[in-house]
Order: C-alpha cells, then sequence, then structure tokens
C-alpha cells in the first residue's frame, strides 16, 4: 500500500512541476539592454567639486582611505567623486551616471 503512495505523490509531483512549467511566462523588462561600462571621466577641476555637479545626495566609504561624495543634477544625472581623506586630494576622475 504504501508503494502505491509513493508512486502517485511521484505522479503528482510530476504533474504540477509540468503544469507550472507550461504555466510560466517570460516576464517583459521595461529596462533596455545594458550598453556597457560606465566610464571614468577627468574631472574639469582638480582642487574643487564644481557646482554643476548638483547637489550632494550621499557620502560612502568604498575603501578606508576613500571616500565617495554622490551629487545629483537638476536633470537627475549623477556624478560620484572620490576624495582620498588620508592624503586629503580629490581622484583625477569622476564617474558620471546619466538618467533616462
Amino acid at each position: 500500500m504504501t508503494n502505491r503512495r509513493v508512486y502517485r505523490s511521484c505522479i503528482l509531483v510530476l504533474f504540477l512541476a509540468t503544469v507550472a512549467t507550461v504555466a510560466c511566462t517570460k516576464l517583459e523588462s521595461g529596462v533596455d539592454k545594458f550598453v556597457g561600462p560606465l566610464a571614468f571621466k577627468p574631472a574639469s577641476v582638480a582642487n574643487a567639486i564644481p557646482d554643476e555637479f548638483g547637489v550632494l545626495v550621499g557620502v560612502t566609504q568604498p575603501r578606508p582611505e576613500w571616500s565617495a561624495l554622490w551629487f545629483q543634477k537638476p536633470d537627475k544625472t549623477i556624478t560620484a567623486v572620490f576624495i582620498n581623506v588620508e592624503e586629503g586630494r580629490i581622484y583625477e576622475k569622476g564617474l558620471t551616471i546619466p538618467r533616462k
């Protein structure tokens, strides 16, 4: 009797897995395909943060000696400026992330 229950349970699980697989559909994503890596661009000023970067929205610390300052422009573009707090210098390249 237990063999029949195991057999029926296996058949039921197989049937449910088949129904679940057939019923699945791929979700459409509204996001375009990834174009490529973001590029670091040379900063226009080496000893100051340009006002054109916008409002400071966040600060992170990717490494103990470095801090990342995140700015947002009025057009929602995000710019990261990296500062070495031990040496007191701004990294010569900034990261700009465009928004659509």
